[in-house]
């Protein structure tokens, strides 16, 4: 019994030793439990403040950059969604104490519901509501920072002492946690700055090499839309001159094709220029009473022989006949109908081309003329009806070689859609043709309008040969013989000069009525010729001369330079006879109504 005693008494011992052992173990894992769960609340509900303090600023940024023209109104939303989503988890946590958090949280949700549909508006946001949501929003930042501190450290204070009531050799380190948290955060919040700020700069950085390969770009399509044109102006004007004297049907055949050849290869000039002008928002649109169903018909017309020699039939299906007169701009209409059906005859080996036409009520209640060109051609992919309203995209890679063309007619006949208000959309499914459908929200014409000539058509009548005094200026002898060819059956007196100079030479000693001035010429070029002699008139006291500029220089940026000199009106070479005897025309009928001019006080304009 003595035996067992101890032995009892060990085993009590033992089991007391074990017990408080265990008991140790299970009090030392509760206070590693409680410091660990207070510890992580602590770090989770500052990271979570602080996440929502950091994209306010953001938020904050991207108004700047918005009001600044850097960033669109859809990464501001996006931002702005950012910021609700992290206001809602802020919201979502659970503080020890936080009366004071709420206020400040209920004060920002009070502010993002403010200003919901202000940043979603699809206008955009005005430029005063963005300096109010601005203002608005900084001290909301400045307080949340404020509070998030506050509550920090009543956190981290309140858990040190309880920490320091289970387990007093806890409580250094739990500083020494808390102390590495705020450091992480501090480092993380200074690297998302510099990241940032990297990754800002190289924006700036690529959006600059993207504007100067840009203006590369204009000076490019520019320079070389000048050194196609000047040679082409030669091809073309020569073409129509000897088109104007009895040839034999041969000779006549092989004229024709020049004139057609120098006409495809302008076209394709004129196309790299309109995407320039619809990139530079320039493009311009002229609302006028037309008759729809006359551009119909010269349309099917213009194609008709094409399509035949390719054994295709080519109909023109107009329902409710007749088409009202509509208001709307003619040329860009008739350019977007000759795109359609040119690719569809293009594109179609055989079977057919249909146009369809009607007015008729539009998707969105309007009314309007709805065109639809439809083939019986390959069709196109789906992957491919994304691609073949972007510039230079087509369909595949083989279709440049295998039918030409620069793949710009679709871009420009979209935009050009949408300028008008409409728009052009494509139906296709390979192997069952394509079918495009304009939608133009065309108004109707007055009945008479059309009959009193409101079509902007020319009118039929014989005109009159051109009378007066014409100055031709330009440094090349090929482009003064064209411009003399194109009027030498007009009853003009035609003079030369070779460069600006010599044509201010000649205006002081000769009365002109008309001076066609080329631009780009060595030594004194075009436009300061022009300057000096309307300032010579404007000092003498008579009336200058009308000042036509006839240059292969055709970007929109120039015409405007060359008008803002004081230039009447700007033909771009290659010239074609009608343009340049119609623009003629009007600078001398406007003349004829000037006063006649005092050529006592010339004055010496070399």
């Amino acid at each position: 019994m003595l035996f067992a005693a101890p032995v009892k008494r060990s085993l009590i011992a033992i089991g007391l030793c074990i017990g408080l052992i265990i008991a140790f173990s299970e009090h030392r894992k509760t206070v590693q439990e409680t410091e660990r769960h207070m510890m992580f609340s602590v770090s989770n509900a500052s990271w979570k403040i602080s996440e929502l303090v950091y994209e306010a600023q953001r938020f904050f940024t991207a108004l700047s950059d918005h009001a600044a023209g850097t960033a669109d109104q859809r990464d501001l939303q996006v931002q702005f969604e950012v910021l609700w989503s992290r206001l809602q988890i802020v919201v979502a946590t659970d503080f020890p104490e936080r009366a004071a958090l709420d206020a400040h949280l209920e004060a920002f949700q009070a502010w993002l519901i403010e200003n919901d549909q202000a940043v979603f508006d699809p206008a955009g946001i005005p430029s005063g509501r963005m300096v109010q949501i601005r203002n608005s929003l900084e001290p909301l930042i400045v307080n949340i920072r404020q509070i998030w501190v506050k509550e920090f450290n009543q956190a981290r204070g309140g858990s040190d002492r309880e920490a320091g009531t289970l387990m007093r050799g806890q409580h250094a380190f739990q500083e020494f946690v808390i102390a590495g948290l705020l450091v992480a955060i501090v480092l993380y919040l200074l690297l998302e700055v510099y990241f940032g700020h990297r990754a800002q700069k190289r924006e700036q950085d690529l959006r600059a090499a993207a504007d100067a390969a840009n203006r590369t770009k204009s000076d490019f399509i520019a320079n070389v839309s000048h050194e196609i044109r000047t040679p082409l102006n030669g091809i073309i004007s020569m073409a129509t001159h000897l088109g104007d004297h009895p040839l034999s049907p041969e000779l006549r055949e092989c004229v024709s094709i020049i004139e057609d050849s120098g006409g495809l290869l302008l076209s394709t000039i004129n196309d790299v220029l309109d995407l320039s002008k619809i990139e530079a928002g320039e493009m311009s649109i002229e609302f006028r009473a037309f008759d729809p169903e006359r551009i119909l018909k010269l349309a099917r017309e213009l194609y008709l022989d094409q399509a035949r020699d390719k054994g295709l039939t080519l109909d023109l299906d107009i329902r409710d006949l007749p088409l009202p007169a509509v208001i709307g701009d003619e040329r860009r209409c008739r350019q977007v109908l000759h795109n359609l059906v040119s690719n569809a005859v293009k594109f179609t080996s055989e079977g057919s081309v249909r146009i369809e036409a009607e007015y008729a009520r539009l998707r969105d209640g309007q009314s309007g003329l709805r065109i639809i060109v439809a083939d019986t051609g390959p069709g196109i992919e789906i992957a491919a009806q994304k691609t073949i309203f972007q510039p230079f995209g087509q369909a595949d890679a083989t279709i440049s070689r295998d039918f030409g063309g620069t793949g710009l007619g679709l871009t420009i006949s979209r935009k050009l859609c949408e300028a008008m208000g409409g728009e052009l959309m494509v139906s296709s499914r390979p192997g069952l043709g394509a079918k495009f459908i304009v939608t133009l929200p065309f108004a109707r014409a007055p009945q008479d309008t059309l009959a009193k000539g409101g079509n902007g058509s020319a009118k039929v009548e014989t005109l009159s040969p051109l009378e007066g005094r014409v100055l031709i200026v330009d440094d090349n002898a090929t482009n003064r013989l064209i411009l003399r060819k194109l009027l030498s059956r007009q009853q003009l007196d035609l003079m030369e000069a070779d460069s600006g100079r010599a044509a201010l030479e000649v205006l002081g000693t000769e009365r002109v009525d008309l001076v066609l001035m080329d631009v780009q010429m060595p030594g004194m070029n075009g436009l300061e010729a022009t300057t000096r002699l309307l300032e010579a008139a404007k000092l003498g006291g008579y009336a200058a001369p009308s000042v036509v500029a006839v240059t292969a220089n055709a970007m929109p940026e120039q015409r405007q330079a060359y008008l803002a000199a004081g230039m009447t009106m700007v033909l771009a070479k290659p010239v074609s006879k009608a343009a340049l005897i119609d623009t003629m025309r009007t600078c001398l009928e406007a003349r004829k109504a000037m006063p006649a001019p005092d050529r006592s006080n010339t004055a010496d304009v070399a």
